[in-house]
């Protein structure tokens, strides 16, 4: 059973490759088929003033009969089987003609159909572009901002004063140590000039955030899927990070006289040598930030270059 299954699988498969001329060979195959059955009957089962005496009479009354033209010089008279056959055969032809017109018809709807769904693809497409260029200007002067924010957080205190940099090529090369200044100023005219380094950073990366969810809602990014999937993971790693409060907090609480907690997490920081590893310590939170910012920042370029790179 299964072998006759796979024969009628391959048998139709291979048809409907031939498509339309599928059916004008069945056309063709069936007036030499008939032309060949008519040939194999006596004279006496014709009349009329045409001859059927060779096959290329028959092949003539084969195709009159298929096209259902009945010129009446030649007609089936006292054989029943001649007149089946012939009937067969004009039937057989309407049918085989109406096959192929309802294929024409069916490769038509098919062909219109996908130039429509190009048509409204290439109009998505568009949008889509559209929007990411547009988004792009949105988001340079916040990515911008948010990348100077980066660089004062892990440069050293007396550094930033009158600070040039070109944020987007900026080479974000740092160890944790370089953190230690966190609380201190930033120095820069976007933010508030003598807002703590740590403050800024959070300001900027709940902006960031803010317009990168923004972007994804709005614009289509399938069409750029590494564009999509660097979105996703610094939206997901902005949620991941939960030390915000406390290390915010942290700059604001007084140790003792004189002295506050910012000072001894900056020494704590100043002393640690090489990549950081979580500990037990008041510095887990700034080991966490240190990761984090390097994510980001690293998510917040990868963003921009694909940005750029679509024209």
């Amino acid at each position: 059973m299964n072998k006759y299954r796979c024969l009628y699988r391959a048998v139709v498969s291979r048809w409907q490759k031939l498509g339309v001329w599928a059916w004008a060979i069945a056309y063709i195959g069936t007036i030499l088929v008939f032309a060949g059955l008519y040939y194999a009957f006596p004279d006496t089962s014709w009349k009329g003033e045409g001859q059927m005496d060779s096959f290329i009479d028959c092949l003539y009354f084969s195709v009159v009969t298929i096209t259902s033209l009945g010129l009446g010089d030649v007609y089936p008279y006292n054989s029943c089987w001649a007149k089946i056959f012939v009937s067969a055969e004009a039937v057989g032809g309407i049918l085989i003609i109406g096959f192929f017109l309802n294929d024409v018809a069916r490769k038509q709807a098919i062909r219109l159909d996908k130039q429509n769904r190009d048509a409204d693809e290439e109009k998505k497409a568009a949008a889509a572009m559209a929007m990411l260029k547009t988004y792009r200007q949105v988001l340079r002067p916040v990515f911008e901002r948010y990348l100077r924010g980066a660089v004062m957080m892990v440069t050293p205190f007396k550094a930033r004063i009158n600070m040039k940099l070109d944020a987007f090529h900026y080479d974000f090369k740092w160890q944790f140590s370089d953190m230690s200044d966190l609380y201190m100023p930033t120095f820069l005219m976007s933010s508030d000039f003598y807002e703590p380094a740590v403050n800024a950073h959070f300001k900027n990366q709940e902006v960031a955030f803010n317009e990168l969810r923004n972007f994804v809602i709005s614009a289509d990014l399938s069409y750029w899927p590494e564009l999509e999937e660097l979105v996703y993971c610094f939206i997901r790693k902005h949620h991941e990070f939960q030390f915000q409060d406390v290390i915010v907090n942290n700059g604001k609480r007084p140790m003792g006289e004189d002295q506050y907690l910012k000072e001894m997490i900056r020494d704590l920081i100043m002393k640690t040598e090489g990549e950081p590893v979580f500990s037990g310590d008041m510095t887990g939170p700034y080991v966490a930030l240190y990761y984090h910012l390097k994510d980001s920042v690293s998510l917040v370029k990868g963003i921009y270059a694909i940005m750029e790179q679509v024209e």
